[in-house]
């Protein structure tokens, strides 16, 4: 468990070796900082003051810890601020307690608004597990590949016995290429699913007024959806036994300071989570493409390894699989670009040849 969580140091951390993709990225680090934020900003009592402060004349502490503890409500028929009003307040035509059967519409429960903080964190956590999954899948094996070779300049790691072992590891690999290859497309697949599964979550988590939060603030309408969903004041029924033995009410006004940040934050992450859920559709599309057209592989390797000809990237495809070129391919990002040429070539000319690998003097190249 400390792994895991020391995991997340990584997150602010520039990466030298990259061994997935910017859509990847954007689950992983972009959100689960978002969202690690969010939920230090709601802990900051400097800020927001007590998460709830209740109006009453008697029995103060009580009652707010029992309205924190059960929840508050508003009463949906004076949402849209009608005179003598205040928005969410007024006469109920029956008695409302938490442990009642809640079957009247009209009374909306206010419960979320204790738990958002671990609930952020518990959403980081399962933004970030499909990228402890990848990098505990990968070990580390384009870093070892790559290690010394992507740097600007050509040093002098680059040499005739790393080649060969490259080209062969390259070719002779196609099995644990191919587990490679499908165990990233599992994580990407995680994604998605995550992030759709996140909406839903938090659709369940705001008693269903997630889902259509952000589309609500974008159409006008008599109630203020922000109102509604996180309203600032609410009410409060604290019932208990008088001196006689009959059932005492008070009637508590309860003012929600944090809603005036959970209204702001979950709006950013209604459009963030919408955005993420259609950029990762779109990213696995490319990734069905990649898959299923060979021929864009071929103009992939060739933009990957520069002034190659399509003769040899043609040939070099062909005889790989997909679980081949996507290592190959996550080679070139990480190494000189002088570098992955030669690479390149080298396969081509042990494929073209059927022979095994000999390093040839190559062309001069000053080395540091």
């Amino acid at each position: 468990m400390m792994d895991f969580l020391n995991s997340f140091k990584s997150l602010v951390k520039v990466e030298q070796i990259r061994t997935d993709n910017n859509v990847f990225r954007l689950h992983y680090k972009l959100t689960v900082i978002m969202l690690i934020v969010f939920s230090i900003l709601l802990t900051s009592k400097q800020y927001f003051g007590d998460p709830i402060e209740c109006h009453v004349a008697e029995k103060k502490h009580v009652i707010e810890m029992y309205c924190w503890i059960y929840g508050t409500y508003i009463n949906r028929d004076t949402l849209k601020g009608k005179t003598g009003h205040i928005p969410g307040l007024g006469n109920e035509r029956r008695k409302v307690a938490p442990w009642m059967k809640d079957d009247d519409e009209r009374i909306i429960w206010q419960k979320y608004y204790q738990w958002v903080c671990i609930v952020f964190c518990f959403q980081a956590l399962l933004f970030y597990l499909p990228r402890y999954l990848w990098k505990t899948w990968e070990g580390g094996r384009i870093r070892l590949l790559v290690s010394d070779l992507n740097t600007p300049l050509v040093t002098a790691a680059w040499n005739p016995t790393t080649k060969s072992q490259m080209i062969q590891y390259l070719i002779n690999g196609k099995y644990f290429h191919k587990l490679y290859a499908i165990r990233y497309v599992m994580c990407e697949i995680l994604n998605l699913v995550n992030v759709v599964s996140q909406i839903f979550l938090m659709d369940w988590f705001l008693g269903g007024q997630f889902s259509f939060y952000g589309f609500s603030l974008m159409m006008e309408g008599d109630v203020n959806p922000m109102n509604q969903v996180f309203p600032k004041l609410t009410k409060c029924q604290y019932y208990y036994y008088g001196p006689s033995g009959s059932v005492q009410n008070i009637d508590a006004l309860c003012v929600l300071p944090l809603n005036i940040l959970n209204e702001k934050l979950f709006i950013v992450l209604w459009f963030w989570l919408f955005f993420l859920s259609a950029v990762t559709v779109l990213s696995l599309i490319y990734r069905m493409f990649i898959i299923f057209l060979p021929k864009l592989r071929i103009y992939l390797l060739m933009a990957q390894a520069r002034f190659i000809g399509s003769k040899q990237a043609t040939f070099i495809i062909d005889k790989f699989t997909y679980g081949d070129f996507f290592v190959l391919y996550h080679v070139g990002k990480n190494v000189n670009p002088i570098i992955f040429r030669e690479l390149v070539l080298g396969i081509y000319e042990t494929l073209k040849s059927k022979q095994p690998y000999v390093a040839y003097p190559s062309v001069e190249i000053n080395t540091i």
